[in-house]
This record gives C-alpha cells, sequence and structure tokens, in this order.
C-alpha cells in the first residue's frame, strides 16, 4: 500500500520542535500529518506549556496505513513506554518494515 500519511505522537510533556517542526514540514511536502496521542480530541501540553489535541487516539492507528511514524523526545517517551498500545504501534512498523523515526534532538 503506497500511502503518504505520517503519524506523530503526542503525550503530555514531549519536546515542542521534534513535534511541530516535522508536523508542518511533511505538510508543506503534501505528506498528510497527524497526530496521535493516548485519547482522540484530548489536549496534550509540551514540556514548554505548548498545547496539542490529539487528532487520532491510539486505538484508531493501523500501522499498515502510515508511511512513517515521528515519536518525538522530551519526557513523553517514558510515558509511551509504558502504554502496550503505543509499543505494538512501533512494533509493527519495524517488524513490517515501515520506517520508524526518533526524531533529531533539539534539546
Amino acid at each position: 500500500m503506497t500511502t503518504k500519511r505520517v503519524g506523530i505522537l503526542a503525550e503530555f510533556n514531549y519536546e515542542d520542535l521534534e513535534l511541530w517542526y516535522p508536523y508542518y514540514r511533511l505538510r508543506e511536502e503534501g505528506f498528510e500529518t497527524f497526530t496521535i496521542g493516548p485519547e482522540q480530541g484530548k489536549t496534550y501540553n509540551s514540556k514548554h506549556g505548548y498545547p496539542c489535541k490529539a487528532e487520532v487516539g491510539i486505538d484508531d492507528v493501523n500501522h499498515e496505513d502510515l508511511a512513517a511514524l515521528i515519536i518525538p523526545g522530551g519526557f513523553a517517551p517514558d510515558y509511551w513506554r509504558r502504554d502496550k498500545r503505543f509499543l505494538d504501534l512501533v512494533k509493527n512498523m519495524y517488524q513490517s518494515g515501515m520506517y520508524t523515526r526518533i526524531a533529531f534532538r533539539t534539546t
């Protein structure tokens, strides 16, 4: 399946630039980018207080529908590593040969 959909994980205390920079740059390049959170519609604040509303809930994401997955840093990965749903998404992307990308470090 050829797709231009890119998911970006969102959770409390995410690193601002590691979420928003790829979000907008990929949109500029024609990708459908969207944020994935534990709950659809819930707002998660970054380390510096910037809000991000989860456009899609983790339970509604299928790894086969994504071209890439961006995993921002900050303290958010500490939440994801304890949630089997997020671990399964990353594992399934990796095992299927899809690109899982950890955003570059800005801090």
